[in-house]
């Protein structure tokens, strides 16, 4: 039997926001994680997401998922440790 684990997710909506400070933003946001949390982060879809996922790949850290919105993204990102039953 599978062990169910359950993660918290904190939500930060960057849209508008431009590079470089959404980028900062979002390294900021999984530097504070614990360990069983994940974050939520909405990005406008373009240069702002680009510069926003290297910053998060260049920190190490992993992006779990991610979701196309209306001319946005939602991507979740955590840790870079492997998360358990995620991916």
């Amino acid at each position: 039997m599978k062990k169910q684990l359950q993660y918290t997710v904190n939500r930060i909506d960057l849209r508008g926001v431009t590079c470089p400070v959404n980028a900062v933003r979002v390294k900021q946001a999984v530097v504070a994680l614990g360990d069983d949390e994940l974050v939520e982060v909405i990005l406008d879809a373009g240069e702002s997401l680009i510069q926003a996922v290297r910053s998060i790949n260049d920190a190490g850290f992993r992006i779990i998922s991610s979701e196309q919105l209306d001319n946005a993204v939602a991507i979740i990102v955590g840790k870079a440790r492997k998360i358990e039953g995620v991916g």
